[in-house]
C-alpha cells in the first residue's frame, strides 16, 4: 500500500460540505480560525482543515504573512493547518463574517448564500475535513499553510467537481442519507487534492 493510503487508513476523517455560495464582487468572507469552528464544524474530531471549490468565477485567499493567493474556476484551496483567512473578490467596504453565520449553515441550510456587491460572480462551495489526533504525526506536519490545485483538469477531479455541483444544487438536504453522501464526497475531494498534490511534488520530496 502506498504511503498516502497507509496514512488516511489510519487517521479517522469526517468530511462535509458546509456552504454553498453565489457571491458578487467586490465581496469578501472572513474565515475564523479552524480551532474556533471546530466545536461547530465537528466537534468529534481534534483537528479541522478547511477548503473552497471555486465552480464559476475566481477569488482569492489571503492568509496573514503570505502573498495573495488567486483562484480560477476549477481550483480548489486547501488550509491544512486551519489559519484565519479571507477569500473574496475585490475590495468591499465590510466582509461577510463567516463565523457568524456558520451554525445555520452546518444546521443543514444548503440553500445559496448570496452576497456582494452586484458585480462578476463566483460560485463556490466550502467544506471541511475532521481528523483525529493521529493525522498531524502522520500526514499533516508535513503539508505546507496553503494547498492549491487544479481538479478540473484531471478526470477524477472533475467527476468529483460535477457530481458536487449537481448535489449542492438540488437544494434538498432532507433526502434520505443525503448528508451522508456529501459527507462522502468530500472525502473523496479532500483524498483527491491531495493525491494531485502528492503527484505534483519532487521524486525526492514524495
Amino acid at each position: 500500500m502506498d504511503a498516502l493510503s497507509e496514512a488516511l487508513r489510519a487517521v479517522r476523517m469526517t468530511g462535509a460540505i458546509f456552504l454553498r455560495a453565489e457571491f458578487t464582487a467586490p465581496w469578501s468572507f472572513a474565515s475564523p480560525p479552524a480551532r474556533h469552528a471546530a466545536p461547530v464544524l465537528a466537534p468529534s474530531t481534534d483537528t479541522i482543515i478547511i477548503y473552497h471549490l471555486v465552480i464559476d468565477g475566481s477569488a482569492s485567499v489571503t492568509i496573514p504573512g503570505l502573498p495573495e493567493i488567486p483562484i480560477e474556476a476549477g481550483e480548489i484551496v486547501v488550509i491544512p493547518h486551519g489559519e484565519a483567512h479571507s477569500f473574496g473578490n475585490g475590495t468591499p467596504s465590510e466582509a461577510f463574517d463567516g463565523a457568524a453565520s456558520l451554525r445555520k449553515h452546518v444546521a443543514g441550510a444548503m440553500h445559496t448564500l448570496r452576497h456582494g456587491g452586484g458585480g462578476s460572480v463566483t460560485r463556490f462551495v466550502c467544506g471541511f475535513m475532521g481528523c483525529d489526533r493521529h493525522a498531524e504525526r502522520l500526514f499533516l506536519s508535513g503539508l505546507p499553510t496553503v494547498i492549491k490545485i487544479n481538479i478540473r483538469n484531471e478526470p477524477a477531479g472533475a467527476w468529483l467537481e460535477n457530481s458536487i455541483h449537481y448535489l449542492v444544487s438540488r437544494e434538498q438536504p432532507g433526502d434520505p442519507g443525503f448528508s451522508i453522501l456529501l459527507s462522502k464526497m468530500s472525502e473523496a475531494l479532500f483524498i483527491e487534492t491531495m493525491r494531485c498534490y502528492i503527484a505534483r511534488l519532487p521524486d525526492d520530496s514524495k
